[in-house]
């Protein structure tokens, strides 16, 4: 079984037809191990309710897709204590802090964050970061 760090991206994925959602769908197969900061699913709820206002989705269907995100078993990581490396993580590679947070979990838990956002992914590349994080394209 391997351990993985979702984003809230990650999470919208598994219930939307987008790009890399087959790919993020196979993180709910084998058993694996899902863990994520405490925030997720607020992030993953504000992502939601962008495409609701955008009219994506009905408010109904966004409504139907927070309650079937929150229903996947993701072990959440309390936040504070890993408020101070997120940080030091973000800042030097200028990054947001939610990234960081991501990140920060993924190195305390010694696994890797998966990511669908293409910054995040090329500004680890080359720095010791870089193993903890996987491209959600490269999920097999």
């Amino acid at each position: 079984m391997a351990r993985f760090v979702v984003e809230p991206a990650i999470a919208v994925k598994w219930f939307l037809p987008e790009e890399f959602s087959s790919p993020a769908a196979r993180l709910l197969d084998g058993g694996n191990e899902l863990m994520a900061p405490e925030t997720l699913w607020f992030e993953a709820g504000r992502l939601i309710t962008a495409k609701v206002r955008l009219g994506e989705l009905s408010p109904d269907e966004g409504a139907q897709i927070i309650q079937a995100v929150q229903s996947v078993p993701v072990k959440l990581q309390p936040s504070q204590p890993l408020l101070e490396p997120a940080l030091r993580i973000a800042a030097s590679l200028d990054l947001p802090l939610g990234d960081g947070l991501g990140v920060a979990v993924a190195v305390h838990a010694d696994c890797r964050l998966v990511t669908a956002g293409r910054t995040l992914y090329e500004k680890v590349q080359g720095t010791p970061f870089a193993v903890h994080v996987k491209w959600v394209g490269d999920i097999r």
